[in-house]
C-alpha cells in the first residue's frame, strides 16, 4: 500500500517535525508500505509559501491508497485539508496510536 503522511509542521521547531514524520515512515516502511513522506516533496519553486507545499503535497496524495495521520494532525490546517481530501477520495485513514498499521 502506498501511504501518505500528514500531521502538524508549522508552529513546531522544524527538527521536531521532520523526526516526528521519520518516525513514522520508518515504521511504515517497516511493515512493508511504500511512503510518502511530505519532507521529501519539494515544490517546484524557488523561494516556496505553504501553498506551494500544499499543492506539491496533495499531488502526491492524490497517488496514495491512505493516509497516516500523526498524533497532531488536527493542529494543522494543512493535514485537516489533507485528511478531508483523502476522505473525498475513499482513501484508507490510519491515526497514529488508534488505528492498527496492517503488514503489506
Amino acid at each position: 500500500m502506498k501511504i501518505y503522511i500528514s500531521g502538524q509542521i508549522t508552529g513546531l521547531f522544524i527538527e521536531e517535525a521532520k523526526n516526528q514524520f521519520k518516525e513514522a515512515e520508518v515504521l511504515l516502511k517497516e511493515k512493508g508500505h511504500e511512503v510518502i513522506n511530505p519532507f521529501n516533496i519539494i515544490p517546484n519553486n524557488p523561494d516556496p509559501k505553504w501553498g506551494d507545499y500544499m499543492l506539491a503535497d496533495i499531488k502526491e496524495l492524490f497517488a496514495c491508497d491512505a493516509i497516516y495521520l500523526l498524533k497532531n494532525w488536527n493542529r494543522s490546517i494543512g493535514a485537516r485539508i489533507e485528511k478531508r481530501i483523502a476522505e473525498e477520495m475513499n482513501l484508507k485513514c490510519y491515526i497514529q496510536g488508534i488505528d492498527e498499521l496492517p503488514n503489506q
